[in-house]
C-alpha cells in the first residue's frame, strides 16, 4: 500500500511540473536555458542584459569584465511555492587583471523525478568602453518518471557585450547557443537560441532604469524593465515589470562589509508568488583604475 501511494505521488508531482510548465511566464521554466538566476535579477524583472555587477556570470557574461572583486555567490528560487519547481545557482568571480574576469557557475532545477543542470565557465574582458564576453556551458536534462526515463546533454556557447556609451549609459547585448547546439539522445531537441538586447541608464548616482529585450526561439517577444533604487549606502530597493505574460517584481538588496544578501518576489495572475534569494561573500579586491 505505501508503495502505490508512493507512486501515485510521483505520478501527481509529474502531472503538476507538466501544468506549470505549460503556465510558466519564465522562459527557462518552460524550455529549459538559459535560467534568469539571482535575486537581484528577479527584483528588475530580468532587465540585466546591459548591468555589470556579482551576477553577471549567470545573466551577461561581459558584465565580468572590469570587475574589480573576487566573489563567491549562491542563489536559490522558489517557483509558485511548489516541491520539485526549485532552482539552485553557485557562482565565483575571479579578477586576472584590471581588465579580465573569469567565472564559474553551476545551476540546477526541479528534483529526482525531473531536473536540469547547468554547468559554466567563461571570462569577460573589458577593452576601453567596450567589455566582451564568451561562456561554454555544459547542460544536461534529466526524466525519471515510472514510464519514462530520459537523459540529454548538449555543450553550447553564450557570447556578450556591454558598450559604456557614456558615464551614465550602456547598451548590451547577449545570444545563448550561437552554436545551434541540440541535445543528443534519441530524444534530442535543438537546444533554444536566446537573442537578448537592451539598456542600462542612471540619471543619478543612487539610480538605475534598465530596459530588455529577449527573444527565445520558441516563444514570443518579451519585454522587460526595471528598477533600482540606492536609498542608503548598503541597502537597495528594487522593482520591474516582465511582458508575455505581465508579472510584477519586487526586491531588496543589503551589502554589510564582505556580505551581499538580496531577496525578491515576483507575482503571476495563474501561479502567484514566487521568492528568490541571493547570497554573495567578497574575498578580496583588486586596486583597478577606474575608466574615464
Amino acid at each position: 500500500m505505501k508503495e502505490q501511494s508512493g507512486y501515485l505521488s510521483r505520478q501527481k508531482n509529474f502531472i503538476l511540473i507538466f501544468l506549470v510548465f505549460c503556465l510558466s511566464p519564465s522562459k527557462s521554466l518552460a524550455q529549459g536555458f538559459p535560467f534568469p538566476l539571482g535575486a537581484t535579477s528577479w527584483g528588475i524583472g530580468n532587465a540585466t542584459v546591459a548591468r555589470s555587477d556579482y551576477s553577471s556570470g549567470m545573466n551577461n557574461i561581459a558584465g565580468l569584465g572590469g570587475l574589480k572583486e573576487a566573489m563567491l555567490f549562491s542563489s536559490y528560487d522558489s517557483h509558485y511555492g511548489f516541491d520539485g519547481l526549485n532552482t539552485l545557482g553557485f557562482a565565483g568571480i575571479l579578477p586576472i587583471n584590471d581588465d579580465l574576469s573569469t567565472g564559474f557557475s553551476v545551476q540546477r532545477f526541479g528534483d529526482n523525478l525531473y531536473n536540469q543542470l547547468s554547468l559554466g565557465i567563461g571570462a569577460g574582458h573589458r577593452l576601453g568602453r567596450v567589455s566582451l564576453g564568451i561562456k561554454v556551458n555544459y547542460l544536461q536534462n534529466v526524466v525519471n518518471a515510472p514510464t519514462l526515463v530520459l537523459n540529454r546533454k548538449a555543450v553550447v556557447v553564450e557570447f556578450g557585450g556591454i558598450v559604456q556609451l557614456s558615464s551614465d549609459f550602456s547598451f548590451g547585448a547577449h545570444a545563448f547557443n550561437i552554436t545551434q547546439s541540440s541535445f543528443s539522445g534519441d530524444y534530442g531537441n535543438k537546444v533554444p537560441t536566446t537573442l537578448r538586447a537592451g539598456f542600462n541608464y542612471k540619471p543619478q548616482k543612487t539610480i538605475s532604469l534598465s530596459t530588455e529585450i529577449n527573444k527565445n526561439t520558441d516563444l514570443p517577444v518579451s519585454v522587460k524593465a526595471g528598477l533600482e533604487y540606492q536609498i542608503w549606502k548598503q541597502l537597495y530597493l528594487r522593482t520591474g515589470l516582465a511582458s508575455r505574460p505581465l508579472t510584477n517584481h519586487f526586491g531588496a538588496g543589503f551589502k554589510g562589509g564582505k556580505f551581499y544578501f538580496d531577496y525578491a518576489v515576483h507575482s503571476h495572475a495563474q501561479l502567484a508568488w514566487s521568492h528568490h534569494f541571493s547570497l554573495g561573500y567578497g574575498l578580496w579586491k583588486r586596486n583597478i583604475k577606474e575608466v574615464d
